[in-house]
């Protein structure tokens, strides 16, 4: 009975472990290293346009990470790879961060700091996502940390706001050192206590699949998204952004094996329609329940899998988008409403479409870091890319119809790939994505 009982402890430890090592990896690639020094900072304007270039970088570092770690075929190199960039991301806020207080430069400035972290979580979140994705349980914890630290790391507020509520609180000053140093201590105890697994792959080649489909995802995001942002009121530019992010999504999602890449699809419109969801004001709570709604939906998603109901609840979110934005129904309500649905959504759609490979995984949760063309459009004021007030969603902007009805339209266009992808792609033995 006793070692029954320490095999749980270590197994609840451990999943606690990845859970809040999965957090700080995806909450340091979301958030500025430090919102305190924003507004002293001489280089402010340089980070506030170099903070959506770093979360681009960091979802092509975590797909590189993930490739060479699963050529490595070791889950004990995964483990020590995601704890060296975790203490590379603990060094970054303990020393390194202090040295520059935001009004002199001492050799690096808060841009440079802002790309190590978002470099180093990259790392982090690749490689941890190969160490444990045989793992049932703890490739569970792991969708739904990194969906969940995502949602958070959205809906954290912008630093020019006066009240903050739930979780934005926390993360006013950035990410704290106590939970970044217990991700570290948790990693490093369980990589050096457990015994060396055996390879997992005999195959030593780099999978080139999953490279090739970030390139092919993430450099048309960011390109249509720069360029949606700068021409927001041109219809051409509004048509042809669209119908590339969809083209880009679809040859993605075909270049990974099998089934691979459903999530890419689904998570490619949920990050564009979930980008426009209103998500101020609200009250405390609404963090905490936004982020069981992931849960729930995760569980959802893993017990029944249900593809085409996954598509089918994004097109329904950027309808709820677009009626609150033509309606203007109570602002509190929308945002408590859809924030909920946001979290609900997006964990039905990790769940239901779980890849078989873990560096197909990666390429499809990575989307989410990428700036998407809904995060350019419900950016009135600026004219250009960046981390500014109306990257965080507000009822007082009236922006118009005419993001919604963007974002339902590539829903679509994602939705008609994921039929065809499971037209022509047969489901061979047991899979986790069924239709």
């Amino acid at each position: 009975m006793q070692p029954l009982t320490a095999a749980r402890l270590r197994a609840t430890a451990e999943a606690t472990t990845v859970l809040v090592a999965t957090a700080v990896a995806v909450l340091a690639i979301m958030l500025p290293i430090s919102f305190s020094s924003l507004a002293a900072a001489q280089h402010l304007d340089l980070l506030v346009f170099n903070v959506p270039r770093a979360m681009t970088a960091s979802a092509f570092v975590a797909v590189l990470t993930a490739a060479v770690t699963v050529a490595v075929g070791s889950v004990r190199t995964a483990r020590w790879t995601t704890l060296l960039a975790l203490v590379g991301i603990l060094v970054n806020h303990l020393v390194l961060l202090p040295l520059n207080d935001g009004r002199n430069f001492n050799g690096l400035s808060l841009p440079t700091l802002n790309f190590i972290d978002a470099l180093l979580a990259g790392v982090a979140f690749g490689a941890l996502a190969v160490a444990v994705w045989g793992t049932p349980l703890l490739r569970a914890v792991y969708l739904f940390a990194a969906l969940g630290a995502t949602v958070i790391g959205d809906l954290t507020q912008t630093p020019v706001d006066v009240e903050s509520h739930g979780f934005a609180g926390l993360l006013i000053s950035g990410m704290p050192l106590w939970f970044i140093a217990a991700s570290v201590l948790g990693l490093a105890y369980f990589a050096i206590t457990e015994a060396p697994p055996p390879r997992f792959s005999p195959d030593t080649a780099i999978p080139l699949a999953p490279v090739f489909a970030a390139v092919l995802a993430y450099s048309t995001i960011l390109v249509s998204s720069l360029s949606l942002a700068a021409h927001k009121s041109s219809a051409v530019y509004l048509i042809l952004g669209s119908l590339a992010v969809v083209a880009a999504a679809t040859a993605a999602a075909f270049v990974l094996p099998d089934r691979d890449g459903i999530l890419v699809l689904l998570l490619t419109a949920y990050a564009v329609v979930g980008s426009l969801v209103i998500t101020l004001p609200r009250s405390g709570w609404v963090d905490v329940a936004t982020l069981g709604a992931v849960g729930v939906g995760l569980l959802a998603g893993l017990r029944a899998s249900r593809v085409r109901a996954a598509a089918v609840c994004v097109i329904a979110l950027g309808a709820f988008t677009l009626a609150c934005d033509v309606f203007t129904p109570p602002a509190a309500l929308a945002a408590a409403v859809g924030c909920l649905a946001l979290g609900a959504v997006g964990g039905f759609c990790v769940g239901t479409a779980v890849p078989v490979s873990a560096s197909s995984g990666v390429v499809a949760l990575a989307i989410l870091f990428v700036p998407s063309v809904g995060v350019a459009l419900s950016d009135s004021s600026f004219g250009h890319l960046a981390y500014s007030p109306s990257w965080y969603r507000t009822a007082v902007v009236d922006r118009g119809a005419v993001p919604a009805t963007v974002g339902i339209g590539i829903a679509l266009g994602c939705s008609a790939a994921v039929l065809l992808l499971l037209r022509h792609r047969p489901l061979i033995g047991p899979q986790p994505v069924p239709e």
